[in-house]
């Protein structure tokens, strides 16, 4: 997926020249929940500016397609902000409009520092122990005394996969007489 879903200010609504209003998603209001985090993403802006610079130099889904090694879909995606682009995207759409790729990429590499940054504190915040909920007795047993449930299988599989190892060698065996 895409660079995860913070901040992908999910957008609708495209005119002309490729302008897009934010339906309330976080890209375009601001980051819920990150440090540091101003009224717009990194991600907003570069996706803005791409939008412009389309706009000003009249290119179309179907052009820039036609410039570059990406499809028309992709460059929906990465202009309204459904997916973060590539580095290679980003020079490609650069030479295609004719501009300096060097900005560009420079919201590039914030846009995605900041997804990095986005994607550890949601896992920090993750990593926080859930409370475990009481198994009865009957689901927690395993077949095998004293072993949780995941070693227990492993333990069974092993078994199992040994003693398959051992038919079919024995049958290997008296296929060649011995």
């Amino acid at each position: 997926m895409a660079v995860g879903t913070h901040g992908t200010g999910r957008t609708s609504g495209t005119g002309r020249t490729g302008g897009v209003r934010a339906t309330g998603g976080a890209g375009d209001q601001g980051c819920s929940g990150c440090a540091g985090c101003d009224t717009t993403t990194p991600w907003a802006e570069l996706a803005a500016e791409m939008r412009r610079i389309k706009g000003d130099t009249e290119l179309s889904y179907g052009k820039l397609a036609q410039r570059t090694h990406y499809s028309r879909s992709s460059w929906e995606r990465f202009l309204n902000q459904k997916q973060l682009p590539t580095r290679v995207a980003v020079e490609e759409f650069a030479a295609a409009a004719g501009t300096d790729p060097g900005p560009l990429l420079l919201r590039l590499e914030r846009s995605l520092a900041h997804e990095t940054a986005a994607r550890a504190a949601a896992t920090a915040q993750d990593a926080e122990p859930a409370p475990t909920p009481a198994v009865p007795a009957a689901r927690r047993t395993s077949g095998l005394p004293g072993l949780g449930r995941p070693l227990g299988l492993l333990a069974a599989g092993a078994l199992v996969g040994g003693g398959l190892v051992t038919v079919l060698h024995r049958a290997a065996r008296l296929r060649r007489g011995r």
